[in-house]
């Protein structure tokens, strides 16, 4: 571990996952959830990290209204190594922040950008991955390394990173029995069905999996030079390091952050980015039809996936039972390809190919005033 030293890992936790509803809430967010095994996503998360990054480089980017769980849940990280965003000001702003943090304590600091809830299984591929990574930005500085996810299906919910050419170097010689590296082309946005059958059809497009390597001090001045905007504030907040109102002034700053992705803010103007082919594993849980590939061969004959003790099932197929209580019987009659997540105040029943609606409900139930559900 002793020769990657200089990686850090900023996670980033302060998303709620609405389309997890009704089990993912503002009290208890997706990253929360046990959905693989019993271990939380963001508990699974630090866990793969173990083998290259130690508890003592491991920061939290959280919200206020998280930091005290996850203080809880992960209590093997230090309280200053939670970092709140007083607003979420969507991804550009807060790893300038973290990025910001790091330089204070580490200005040679390499990190690494990652989700809190995705399910990755094997963690030694992970692992060499990032490794990898963290080698081609040793060797220049300038690249942003963002690991791309082989496609299996034409899916629609992910952005999508076109490749150009194979890059070689001294570090793709030391991987190459593990991936290979690519100039990336451009990024595309979630595209329609028919255009995402085109990208898995060509072989040169990935799923965006929003996991990345850089150097801290690259991404920082990247944001700078392409957001002068919020390089002016992030400045600003680097001066009250250390004041006597640093808090008071981090957060009354970062509440005038323009709200931007890092994709759009530096991604997709940058110059030297990288594609690493991730090989192992990977599903970011968007939705609960999710069950269907983590669980995959614990289907009964009929394709049903009951995630639960007592399912009878009479003329149903395909249908996606998971609940809370183990013991609530669940008794499908004639349906088929429908969801169905009971809760102990509430209960989602819906037809698989409406997975993505699910914010809806959300919507629905801020409009009747419903917040308990929320």
């Amino acid at each position: 571990m002793n020769e990657y030293k200089k990686l850090h890992a900023v996670i980033l936790a302060g998303g709620v996952g609405t389309r997890l509803w009704p089990e993912s809430r503002q009290s208890k967010a997706k990253q929360f959830l046990s959905i693989e095994s019993e271990r939380t996503m963001i508990e699974s998360t630090v866990d793969r990290l173990g083998q290259i990054v130690p508890r003592e480089r491991i920061w939290i980017l959280t919200t206020k209204m998280m930091s005290k769980q996850i203080e809880s849940i992960l209590p093997d990280i230090p309280a200053s190594q939670i970092l709140t965003e007083p607003a979420q000001r969507n991804t550009a702003p807060c790893i300038g922040l973290a990025a910001a943090r790091l330089l204070q304590r580490f200005p040679d600091a390499v990190m690494t950008v990652l989700p809190s809830d995705h399910v990755i299984r094997d963690k030694g591929l992970f692992c060499d991955t990032l490794r990898f990574a963290v080698d081609l930005v040793e060797e220049d500085s300038e690249r942003l390394i963002t690991l791309g996810i082989k496609p299996t299906f034409p899916s629609t919910s992910y952005g999508y990173i076109e490749r150009s050419g194979q890059i070689t170097s001294n570090a793709c010689n030391k991987w190459k029995s593990l991936t290979n590296a690519y100039n990336v082309n451009r990024f595309h946005e979630k595209p329609p069905k028919e255009k995402a059958i085109s990208f898995l059809e060509s072989g040169q497009f990935a799923w965006n999996g929003g996991i990345f390597v850089w150097k801290a001090k690259t991404i920082y001045d990247l944001i700078s030079r392409f957001e002068p905007e919020i390089g002016g504030i992030l400045g600003q907040i680097v001066g009250s390091f250390g004041g006597a109102d640093e808090v008071g002034m981090v957060e009354n700053l970062f509440l005038k952050m323009k709200n931007i992705s890092i994709d759009y803010a530096v991604l997709e103007r940058a110059d030297s980015i990288v594609m690493l082919e991730a090989k192992f594993d990977w599903d970011d849980v968007g939705t609960w039809c999710t069950l269907d590939r983590l669980y995959a061969g614990q289907h009964d004959s009929q394709g049903n996936l009951a995630l639960t003790k007592k399912l009878l099932s009479i003329n149903s197929s395909g249908c996606i039972i998971r609940a809370n209580n183990p013991n609530h019987l669940f008794a499908l009659l004639g349906i088929n390809d429908v969801i169905i997540i009971q809760t102990e105040d509430a209960t989602l029943i819906a037809r698989k190919d409406q997975e993505e609606s699910v914010r809806k409900i959300i919507d629905e139930l801020k409009e009747k005033g419903w917040t308990e559900f929320l």
